[in-house]
């Protein structure tokens, strides 16, 4: 068993990052920026200790004795920035942090991209995610032990910061009574958590690894929301220039080698709207 660092245990994907070594028996040491989040691991039998990435405060005791290191604190640039200095921001960001990683000598280090940087879209989400994804490449390239994930939509309990659970939300309560005709790739948070514990079990180094289980249309998704959580589905379709369309990604690579599970969306839904229920969010 190992002692893992998780940076970002308190996001959407962290959480369950945090749960997934628990339950192969790894000890777990549990890095947050921000107390408010913490409810999402708060009865987790963890470490918990508090790291800042902007000015590294924190992040050496952190590293401290751990085998395993999850990268899963990524920055996220705000709406309005401008493209050149968003992408710098970030690829400075992540430098600064592997460097003081690389100093700590980990086995295995397990960097969080996104699907974001296979897709044909290019938002300036994508950018900077496709910028930091390149930079930690160049380290897996000059001798890190890195495996790079890319996870697709993820869709489960523990969004606290409502990322993705934005979505579910405007379906389930109606704000958003039209669609477009768009693609989504998507999996359960609780398998990507899982993925990431297998890339760090039996991930190649420098390999990135798609984690996603499922590509739905939007209007589909948008009915499955809806019924299950028990509104009126969209009526209305959009235009196709307000949208494109999207791609189907295809996991089925990584599901193999890695043993990727495969749970049903419809039971992911079901958890994101129990767990937002729960939250007093819905």
């Amino acid at each position: 068993m190992a002692r893992a660092l998780v940076l970002g245990s308190t996001g959407y994907i962290g959480a369950h990052i945090v749960r997934a070594l628990l339950a192969e028996g790894h000890e777990v040491r549990a890095a947050y920026h921000r107390e408010q989040y913490l409810t999402v691991i708060n009865e987790l039998p963890v470490e918990r200790v508090r790291v800042d990435l902007e000015t590294s405060e924190g992040l050496p005791p952190a590293l401290a004795g751990c085998e395993w290191v999850f990268h899963a604190a990524g920055y996220y640039p705000t709406f309005g920035m401008r493209r050149a200095g968003a992408i710098a921001r970030g690829v400075e960001s992540l430098r600064n942090t592997l460097e003081r990683i690389q100093q700590a000598n980990p086995a295995r280090l397990v960097f969080t991209s996104s699907a974001a940087t296979i897709q044909r879209q290019r938002t300036l989400y994508a950018d900077v995610k496709i910028a930091m994804e390149a930079e930690a490449m160049r380290a897996a390239a000059g001798g890190m032990p890195m495996v790079v994930t890319n996870p697709s939509i993820c869709l489960g309990e523990y969004d606290a910061h409502a990322f993705s659970g934005r979505l579910i939300l405007a379906f389930a309560k109606y704000r958003m009574p039209c669609y477009v005709d768009h693609v989504l790739n998507l999996i359960y948070t609780g398998d990507a958590g899982v993925g990431h514990v297998r890339a760090a079990e039996r991930g190649r180094v420098g390999a990135p690894y798609l984690l996603t289980t499922r590509a739905m249309p939007l209007k589909e998704f948008a009915e499955l929301v809806a019924r299950l959580a028990g509104t009126r589905p969209p009526r209305w379709r959009l235009p196709s220039f307000v949208l494109r369309s999207g791609q189907a990604l295809d996991g089925s690579a990584t599901t193999r080698e890695l043993g990727l599970p495969q749970t049903p969306i419809e039971e992911a839904v079901r958890r994101a709207l129990s767990w937002f229920r729960a939250s007093h969010a819905l």
